[in-house]
């Protein structure tokens, strides 16, 4: 009995704090659980280069198979291709690009409006995929494999 006039009191203090919150008010609103997070996390991704987005639907398309997939992408130089003949190139092209799914950097290429975004490097030889800039895309004229010096000789354009 000694312990109920401060239970009593404690009972109404909690009672007044909670009516005389107003809804909606911050101060009654309970506090956002807070969790670590990690660097990658707090960074905003970096937006991705348009000629990597370009490259990664080229060897999508090649993995696939898909000259339907492809025929959009290529550029004007190679628009007139026959269709059996873009088959073969998917077909060759396979063991060019190996296993590589996606591409992530990409440099300028030799020529005007021409990027080459890599795909892998094989002994002295670094395939890669060419892209020209047409109209403000990014669309694909060939594979190629230029040494690595040559390559590395080339500026970087991302990442």
């Amino acid at each position: 009995m000694r312990y109920l006039p401060l239970t009593l009191l404690l009972g109404v203090l909690l009672t007044l704090n909670l009516g005389c919150q107003k809804k909606g008010d911050p101060d009654s609103q309970p506090a956002p659980e807070t969790k670590e997070s990690s660097s990658a996390e707090a960074t905003p991704a970096a937006e991705e280069h348009p000629a990597i987005t370009a490259a990664n639907k080229v060897l999508s398309a090649i993995h696939a198979g898909d000259d339907a997939a492809i025929r959009p992408l290529l550029n004007a130089g190679n628009q007139d291709i026959k269709d059996r003949d873009i088959r073969r190139f998917l077909e060759e092209s396979k063991t060019e690009v190996g296993d590589v799914t996606e591409v992530t950097e990409i440099r300028a290429g030799r020529a005007e409006n021409e990027v080459v975004a890599k795909i892998r490097v094989v002994d002295d030889e670094v395939f890669v995929i060419v892209l020209t800039l047409e109209d403000g895309e990014y669309l694909f004229e060939d594979i190629n494999s230029p040494g690595v010096s040559n390559y590395e000789s080339l500026k970087k354009l991302a990442p």
